[in-house]
């Protein structure tokens, strides 16, 4: 398990992810270091019932920004990202965990999609992109 600073660094590294930088890939795009999960549809009272339900977690930590609430679970290495009204994809979730395969740490993306599509793929991608490349520079040390 990686130790709690290098946890903590992490996580605030994935809070940057709220705001997508990369368009046009679909939503299963993704490289092997950064696992790409089930994109599964959602409707608005499932979503409300997850944010609810995620936030109400031990050790859960809220923040929102830029039309994004943030919920970090440290005690899994997770984060949730969900969408609030007036962003492009609303209602979407994405969690976000860090997980160990045989010493190597990989990202596992998962998504919940209820709003526009093509906006969910583009805010869906640029996770798994980043975590991607956050995946191979923590292979390179």
């Amino acid at each position: 398990m990686m130790g709690a600073a290098k946890l903590a660094a992490t996580l605030a590294l994935l809070a940057v992810l709220a705001v997508p930088e990369v368009s046009g890939a679909a939503a299963t795009a993704g490289r092997p270091s950064a696992r790409t999960g089930e994109v599964t549809q959602i409707d608005a009272d499932s979503f409300q019932k997850m944010l609810e339900e995620v936030s109400a977690l031990e050790g859960a930590v809220a923040a929102e920004d830029g039309g994004i609430t943030r919920v970090e679970i440290a005690t899994d290495g997770k984060v949730w990202f969900f969408t609030q009204p007036g962003h492009a994809a609303h209602p979407a979730v994405v969690s976000v965990q860090i997980l160990r395969e045989e010493g190597v740490p990989h990202i596992q993306t998962d998504g919940w999609r209820g709003g526009n599509r093509m906006a969910f793929d583009e805010w869906f991608t640029a996770f798994v992109r980043r975590n991607a490349h956050l995946a191979r520079k923590w292979r390179e040390e």
